[in-house]
């Protein structure tokens, strides 16, 4: 064998080859002339393996009365193009280094416009149906393997997808967390999506009315889960079978169910954290005593869950004290704003206790007001029966607690968390 340099090749393995020769239209190729075959390897060049997550969702519309085989050559071309688009995101994802320091995944030692590892990278084919479209749209993604709630790292494929889509860029429609098959119902089940088996979502819907007579009715927009005393604490298998968090972790739930609305309205994909993930992100990132804090069966308050929803998915919350139950009472205005323009749940903190806010019913006339409370210290099965209307339902201020002290009570001071809806896409 011949060396690239003219020299002798030294062979070092053994090469199995077999010479064919066309068997059809020999006729019209007896002119042509006969070459001997020509093997030329060439040495390898370095290179490294990276194993990268591949996901793809394919869909592919075909007639009724289209044979089996020509629908399943159509997927297979579908497959095939789908894995092209995302070699190609993955192309432009390793170029692209201020995105990816965005994401979390480059570090300042990467110089701007050289490219990184690609194992820091997974790659995701996405089906979406865009509103007052009836069919469904592919998107592929190069989103980072290490996890970005905010997947930042395909802004710039998601703005081109909405400008091209008509679709607006002030809330989140075209993020993995918005695919078909990332709802329920559509993959798996109602617990397809869930934190973990069984827990509940929406638990406000089908209580009784309130009982305020020509009352204004704002709520929660959006779906959220109910998180409460003695379940588990973290996601999926993952998480524990029950978590003793009786007494102290109430204003930790409400955290999650919050945490729960911004994920389920395609926001972000950040997990339900555990409790202990919550005391460390307050402790390295809002400077919280660690002796005091982390492991400890330590409550935390509205402060705390502001600093939380900044740092873990970048939400701001305002922040309302209000000196008495009855400045609660009186700000039935606030509250009903509060829902219609960003319908968020609430924290709400007083005493020693906290609950989560879905709504209120408020006439403004007469100043009747009801409150929608979503009581985190029940510690019972996820039984609805159970449930509603004791935990979750229409409360006045003067309702009782499982303290047996009043909701809103004149002597008590309540600080609440409002956090804001994000405007991003």
């Amino acid at each position: 064998m011949v060396a690239p340099d003219g020299g002798e090749a030294e062979v070092t393995d053994t090469f199995q080859l077999q010479l064919l020769w066309p068997q059809t239209n020999l006729a019209s190729n007896r002119r042509a002339k006969v070459q001997a075959p020509l093997l030329e390897v060439l040495p390898r060049a370095p290179y490294t393996v990276a194993s990268i997550p591949v996901q793809l969702d394919v869909l592919v519309y075909a007639p009724k009365d289209q044979l089996l085989a020509a629908a399943l050559r159509s997927l297979l071309v579908a497959v095939v193009a789908q894995l092209r688009a995302l070699i190609s995101q993955l192309a432009d994802a390793s170029r692209t280094v201020d995105a990816m320091r965005a994401a979390g995944i480059a570090g300042s030692d990467v110089a701007p416009g050289s490219s990184v590892s690609l194992a820091a990278f997974r790659l995701q084919a996405c089906l979406f149906r865009i509103p007052g479209s009836p069919l469904a749209i592919s998107i592929p993604y190069a989103l980072a393997a290490s996890g970005d709630p905010t997947e930042s790292i395909a802004s710039s494929s998601r703005r081109e997808a909405h400008n091209a889509f008509g679709v607006s860029l002030d809330r989140p429609v075209l993020r993995s967390s918005n695919a078909l098959g990332e709802d329920m119902g559509t993959r798996g089940g109602d617990e397809a999506e869930l934190s973990y088996p069984g827990l509940l979502r929406d638990v406000h819907v089908g209580l009784a009315p309130s009982g305020v007579k020509d009352g204004t009715i704002a709520m929660v927009g959006g779906r959220y889960e109910y998180y409460h005393y003695m379940q588990r604490t973290g996601h999926g298998t993952e998480g524990t079978a029950k978590y003793d968090d009786n007494g102290w972790g109430c204003a930790y739930r409400s955290l999650m169910s919050i945490i729960s609305w911004y994920r389920l309205q395609g926001y972000t994909s950040f997990r339900n954290p555990t409790h202990y993930e919550i005391q460390l992100l307050l402790v390295e990132k809002a400077a919280q005593d660690r002796m005091k804090l982390l492991g400890k069966k330590q409550w935390i308050g509205s402060q705390e869950i502001t600093w939380f929803l900044d740092e873990a998915i970048g939400v701001t919350c305002k922040t309302q004290w209000f000196a008495s139950g009855e400045d609660v009472v009186a700000n039935g205005r606030m509250f009903v704003h509060h829902f219609a323009s960003q319908g968020t749940p609430v924290m709400i903190g007083g005493g020693e206790l906290a609950f989560t806010l879905l709504g209120v019913d408020f006439n403004d006339r007469t100043g009747e007001i009801r409150f929608l409370i979503m009581d985190p210290h029940y510690t019972g099965s996820d039984d609805l029966s159970m449930i509603r209307p004791k935990w979750v339902g229409w409360k006045s201020a003067d309702s009782l607690t499982h303290l047996g002290t009043k909701l809103f009570h004149k002597d008590v001071s309540y600080n609440m968390c409002f956090p804001q809806r994000l405007s991003c896409f």
